[in-house]
């Protein structure tokens, strides 16, 4: 299982504890994967593009910014991203083969289960995504066993990272066969012992 550290960006800052970018090489070498959870982007349509570009040289950035078109997607790209995350929710209409035709950089595709009922066509499953994202809890797919269901069939055809930031749920992760789990960047070390 592939351990991916997350920051999280607001307010044009990093909201990790102790993490800037002048320090954020203490955390992780360079060249690793970096997610990073852009809260400016996702809730305004404000995505912190110019940070994107400092971070991007050093390392290989995943960005989840909630790009609303595929001028936002360009734009991502052109930052140094070599992935994406999209949010049905906030560009419903954003169809993949437009994202493929102009990069060949790794899209993936947010699951929500607010919205479970919308994914339950065959576009979920198109080959085309390199994966799926997960930012529900535990507690979300133990308080329903339609969405445990629901992430074994996407694993089946495609790759799925999950938001984790307790190191005990490790185990839980595994039995859906997740790709790997996306971890604070402060306890990166603990997860990583703890695999």
């Amino acid at each position: 299982m592939e351990i991916i550290p997350c920051i999280s960006l607001k307010n044009y800052k990093i909201l990790n504890y102790s993490i800037s970018l002048s320090n954020i090489s203490q955390f992780i070498k360079d060249e690793e994967k970096l997610y990073i959870l852009d809260l400016d982007g996702i809730e305004k349509d404000k995505p912190n593009l110019c940070t994107f570009q400092k971070i991007s040289p050093n390392y290989q950035i995943w960005v989840d910014c909630g790009p609303r078109n595929i001028g936002d997607i360009v734009d991502i790209f052109m930052t140094g991203a070599n992935s994406v995350t999209i949010r049905r929710t906030l560009c419903p209409s954003l169809n993949i083969f437009e994202i493929k035709d102009i990069s060949e950089n790794e899209v993936y595709q947010n699951i929500d289960f607010q919205n479970y009922k919308n994914y339950n066509n065959n576009n979920l499953f198109l080959k085309d995504y390199d994966g799926f994202v997960n930012f529900n809890g535990r507690q979300d797919i133990e308080q329903d066993v339609k969405f445990g269901e629901y992430l074994n069939t996407i694993h089946t055809k495609n790759k799925i990272y999950c938001y984790e930031n307790n190191v005990s749920n490790i185990s839980f992760w595994q039995k859906y066969g997740i790709s790997g789990l996306l971890v604070d960047i402060n306890r990166l070390k603990e997860f990583k012992n703890g695999i």
